[in-house]
């Protein structure tokens, strides 16, 4: 099992990453449905209560105040887990890899780790989706990382967004300059 990243205790985003996939494995298709219609700003019933049930507090209420930015981050991750697919977890494949070995264009990699505000979100469900399709599976930490961090500025320190679109870019150049 990963360890704690920081010495207070709070919970790795691994481990939170894992738990929202294991739920959205067992989720019902409409439950499904819901979460894969999330828009900017929109939180339907079902967001809120996978949010409140698997991401700690310590994620969801920087500072320990309840965030908006939070809650859309939190939106646009899972909406990206939702579109990558319930097996579309896998810790050992780095997701830079993992795009550039299913053929996704450099154009559109960029267009991902340089993504801000709304647009991040949007990106992050395209590359999922592509993923899916392509039956690849990844790490999404570094995704959630720059998403997280670029949209709620409390949680920025915490996950380091520009270091993330760092190791996803050497990632992805890596295997895509051997093709």
């Amino acid at each position: 099992m990963t360890k704690p990243n920081a010495p207070n205790g709070e919970e790795p985003l691994a481990r939170v990453l894992g738990r929202l996939a294991g739920r959205l494995r067992r989720a019902d298709p409409g439950t499904v449905a819901e979460l894969r219609r999330i828009a900017p700003g929109d939180f339907p019933a079902a967001f809120w209560c996978l949010y409140f049930a698997v991401v700690p507090r310590d994620w969801r209420e920087p500072g320990g105040m309840p965030s908006v930015s939070a809650d859309q981050a939190w939106a646009a991750v899972i909406r990206g887990m939702v579109e990558l697919g319930p097996t579309g977890l896998d810790f050992r494949q780095p997701l830079g890899a993992a795009l550039a070995e299913s053929g996704y264009s450099e154009m559109r990699f960029i267009r991902l780790i340089r993504a801000r505000g709304d647009d991040i979100g949007d990106e992050f469900r395209i590359a999922g989706q592509w993923l899916a399709n392509k039956g690849f599976a990844a790490d999404l930490r570094p995704a959630a990382e720059v998403v997280l961090g670029h949209v709620c500025r409390g949680l920025a320190a915490r996950v380091k967004p520009y270091r993330a679109a760092h190791r996803m870019a050497r990632d992805y150049f890596r295997v895509a300059g051997r093709s």
